[in-house]
């Protein structure tokens, strides 16, 4: 399958003539559908590369993750079921999650330098300066969590996904997924006040 049914990012609008289920594209899939593979890419694009972005940090790898996760998608067709009641999304999900731990990972951040500068007439530059040291500090804290906890937050938080769902992703246990999110927690709180307490030691004379 070419890699330019999926080159670029789609919009995620679902127009009128995408009503059929993931299922039941996936089936058409199966049977060598590539009407069906275009619309299953455009109806998922958006959302899977703003997952493997935020699991990967860095927009070029998460651009590579999500081709090479449409492209597994096409050539391991056949090996799609839903029997049981799985969902087409817990199986794209659990490609993209794969293939996110196996590429190579760049801690990503965001300093003062990186921070555009405010209009000198905004009321509220301080304001937005802090709220993105602060989006940024999350972000880099959350680089340095295990590839395991840095997939149950991204799924609980940024997915809203339920614990017996990102187990089924992850293909861990309700108990290992709670496990991973309680010691991913402590983690970010240890890393947040380290940051939070070097961001002032940096502006202290003494």
């Amino acid at each position: 399958m070419s890699g330019d049914l999926i080159r670029g990012r789609a919009s995620g609008v679902i127009t009128p003539a995408d009503e059929d289920s993931d299922e039941t594209l996936m089936a058409q899939i199966r049977s060598g559908s590539q009407t069906a593979y275009r619309r299953l890419v455009h109806r998922h694009l958006k959302r899977t590369y703003a997952l493997a972005r935020r699991l990967t940090g860095n927009e070029a790898e998460a651009e590579d993750v999500v081709q090479d996760a449409f492209l597994q998608v096409w050539q391991r067709r056949t090996q799609w079921s839903d029997d049981g009641g799985a969902r087409f999304t817990t199986w794209l999900y659990r490609v993209v999650l794969n293939r996110c731990i196996d590429h190579k990972r760049r801690p990503v951040g965001q300093d003062l330098e990186a921070v555009d500068e405010p209009s000198d007439n905004a009321p509220d530059a301080v304001s937005t300066i802090h709220r993105r040291q602060v989006a940024a500090r999350l972000s880099d804290a959350q680089t340095k969590l295990t590839p395991q906890q840095r997939a149950a937050v991204t799924l609980f938080y940024y997915e809203n996904l339920s614990n017996s769902d990102i187990a089924s992703v992850m293909q861990i246990s309700v108990g290992a997924v709670e496990s991973l999110l309680k010691r991913a927690r402590q983690q970010l709180r240890l890393l947040l006040r380290a940051s939070a307490q070097a961001a002032r030691d940096s502006f202290d004379d003494g």
